[in-house]
């Protein structure tokens, strides 16, 4: 370095007789090279200081000022550690002493600088110590560079990094990245805690590892390495699956491609314990199973106890219009907001047989809709629609639209519209395959919608309320029947009286005025009479009959001897047991106590009995007649050796003009219905068991005499 006299004032801060050990030695000549050294010094991109080896300002450049804040004549009357954070000092003129002793040639740090506005900067600065040719030292040599942005931008990525790290620690899944090559780059402690995997495994980066660790826990073990052999030669495609631990365990697995400036550097697994959501997504599928299964069963009673009602209420009468419209009140509010039952009644009118309304007020409107004439529905009406098909209609969403489709005339909308139905169901009332009306079911203000479940249960309404109608017609055609029956009967009986009793006289002066001797002509006239006789049994039979269901058949009750009563009735049937080689036998209790009994009834009851016995009964068969006390009554039974009675023709056995073949022409079936009245009118009771093969034994019960007994049957008789 050449001396000079003199230096730019703008560059050198101190002559040399202010800085002592200042000589013109220092001074930069200002002539050829010097310039330029001048001018690199002054334009540099970082902050140059000299200072003297007491740390004396000796020069300073223009971005020295820049860094600082300060202007060269300020930094004049400044020390160095003015400058310098207070928490830096101590290391700076650690640093100084050490290179003036010539420990270090020079030194390095990251420091903060205190701006003159008061700012705090960072500055990396570098100082090193000039010397002479002779190696002392001279003076210091100062390089700053204002590094605040890369330390705010270190600082902030730090920050983020504690941050990232801090999530990945925090979060629930298991994390691992690694770069293409499988190397592990960085993982969390859930990643080795989920895996039941030592950290270690994982952070010495080898992905074989990690990876035999944990095939050894896994179910299927070959799919997890083929995934991950797939993903290795894609780096760009992203993956999701689900692996099955041997404990038991599920495990989520995502895979993502983690790319910088959109080129694929590694990949970012994850893994998610989602065994408790399995479980518990598998409780709530059972809980909303049972709670469906409970809803489903409570609904089926609530249908089995309706269905359970209307039947009760259908089969209480057989005037079906009464019963069809308890049913449609029945329906209201359990089914619907409003329903009605309509028959077919004309060519062009239905008859309104039943309606019901949630809101009484609206009864009125569902009368107004009644009145409609057919006509006025359209073939888009629901009821039009049924009767035409005979198919259940659902409209589970009534619209404007529908209403229009529905009714011809605006007014009759109106009054629909005032009803504000919601949804409806319609089915039909079916007799002989042929619908005869309909039920119809429709919700309003409840807001219920309509589904095929509710169709089922209308449908079985309708087809209890078709079998009602069809049963109580089929009655009343019985009844018509009947009625016709026994009025004819009554007639025929009155009508036949007569001259059957003319004949009975007529034979009966015949018998007694015909010769013994004339054998042939006797028994001939024997036939006729017995004809008359069995003929006369009929017709008081049928009378009987008439008598009972007009409750005239009167009893004349007195005590009797019921030892009497079977051997006086014994004694009338023999002949007729032994024309037929069948033994007619008793077996009566000693000592009975005396019945209230009418004779003349009780010996008819005896003998349709016995009769109905020897008619069944083959040749050389056995009947028995016994009498035994029960208590308060004596019971009398009638036991035969015959071919017995069918179990399935044994609830009709005492039914009117019932025979178990309708070709048997021994009678007219009325006997045992006979039998059955009396008994009943003597407040008694009458049954029949019976084995096939084994034969038949009828019971009947009287009353015994008590004061009591003959006080309460001379009531009834």
């Amino acid at each position: 370095m050449q001396p000079a006299t003199s230096a730019p004032e703008s560059t050198i801060l101190a002559p040399s007789s202010a800085v002592p050990g200042w000589t013109a030695e220092y001074a930069v000549p200002l002539g050829g090279p010097g310039h330029l050294l001048l001018a690199t010094f002054e334009q540099a991109a970082i902050g140059i200081t000299h200072l003297t080896l007491d740390e004396e300002w000796i020069s300073v450049n223009q971005r020295y000022c820049e860094i600082t804040g300060y202007s060269r004549e300020e930094i004049l009357g400044l020390r160095v550690e003015h400058l310098t954070h207070p928490k830096g000092v101590p290391a700076s003129l650690e640093f100084i002493r050490r290179i003036r002793s010539g420990e270090l040639p020079e030194y390095k740090m990251e420091k903060r600088y205190i701006r003159k506005n008061g700012e705090v900067i960072w500055v990396h600065l570098t100082v090193s110590i000039v010397r002479s040719a002779t190696g002392d030292p001279l003076y210091l040599v100062g390089f700053i560079e204002d590094i605040t942005q890369r330390r705010d931008a270190e600082s902030a990525a730090s920050r983020s990094l504690s941050l990232l790290r801090a999530t990945l620690e925090s979060t629930a899944d298991g994390i691992l990245v690694v770069d293409l090559n499988g190397k592990i780059l960085s993982f969390n402690q859930k990643m080795a805690d989920m895996w039941e995997i030592p950290a270690e495994v994982f952070a010495c980066g080898d992905d074989q590892k990690a990876i035999d660790a944990a095939l050894d826990k896994l179910v299927y073990p070959e799919d997890f390495m083929a995934k991950v052999r797939e993903l290795y030669r894609d780096p760009d495609q992203a993956s999701y699956d689900v692996l099955e631990l041997k404990d038991g365990r599920t495990f989520e697995r995502y895979s993502q491609p983690q790319r910088i400036d959109d080129v694929p550097v590694g990949r970012v697994w994850s893994f998610r314990d989602i065994t408790a959501r399995l479980r518990a997504d598998e409780r709530e599928r059972a809980l909303a199973q049972e709670q469906a299964a409970r809803a489903e069963a409570e609904n089926s009673q609530k249908r089995a106890s309706l269905l359970a009602e209307a039947s009760r209420v259908l089969s209480a009468s057989f005037d079906y219009q009464t019963t069809l419209a308890a049913l449609v009140r029945l329906a209201v509010p359990a089914l619907a907001d409003y329903c009605a039952l309509d028959i077919v009644e004309a060519e062009d009118s239905f008859e309104r047989i039943g309606e019901a309304h949630v809101d009484p007020t609206k009864s009125k409107l569902l009368g107004e809709v009644a009145k409609f004439p057919k006509s006025a529905l359209t073939a888009r009406h629901p009821l039009m629609r049924v009767m035409a098909t005979g198919a259940p209609v659902l409209e589970a969403d009534i619209t404007p639209a529908f209403i229009r489709a529905s009714f011809a005339e605006a007014e009759q909308r109106r009054v629909v519209e005032a009803l504000a139905p919601r949804s409806l169901i319609c089915v039909p009332l079916v007799t002989s395959g042929k619908p005869l009306g309909a039920l119809t079911l429709v919700t309003s203000g409840s807001g219920r919608r309509y589904e095929i479940a509710d169709l089922s249960l209308a449908a079985d309404l309708a087809r209890r309320a078709a079998i009602v109608v069809e049963h109580a017609r089929l009655f009343h055609e019985a009844e018509q029947a009947t009625r016709a029956r026994d009025d004819v009967l009554a007639v025929v009986a009155h009508d036949l009286r007569n001259p059957l009793n003319t004949v009975t006289m007529a034979v009966g002066m015949m018998l007694e005025t015909m010769p013994v001797e004339r054998v042939q002509e006797r028994r001939q006239v024997e036939i006729v009479r017995r004809a008359a006789d069995r003929m006369n049994r009929m017709i008081q039979d049928l009378l009987d009959v008439k008598r009972m269901e007009s409750g005239r058949l009167t009893t004349d009750l007195k005590p009797e001897d019921p030892g009497i009563l079977i051997n006086d009735t014994i004694d009338m049937l023999r002949p007729l047991a032994a024309g037929s080689t069948i033994r007619l036998e008793t077996d009566i209790e000693q000592n009975l106590p005396l019945v209230l009994a009418d004779a003349a009834r009780v010996q008819q009851v005896l003998s349709n009995l016995v009769g109905n016995a020897v008619k069944f009964t083959p040749r050389d068969g056995r009947i028995t007649v016994c009498a035994e006390r029960l208590d308060t009554e004596v019971r009398f039974a009638v036991i035969d050796t015959g071919p017995g009675i069918p179990a399935e023709q044994l609830p009709h056995i005492f039914g009117r003009f019932w025979q178990a073949k309708t070709s048997d022409r021994r009678g007219i079936g009325l006997g045992l219905a006979i039998a059955k009245g009396i008994v009943e009118g003597h407040n008694g009771r009458i049954w029949v068991e019976s084995h096939v093969g084994l034969g038949s034994t009828f019971y009947f019960t009287l009353p015994t005499a008590t004061e009591n007994a003959f006080r309460l049957s001379s009531g009834s008789s």
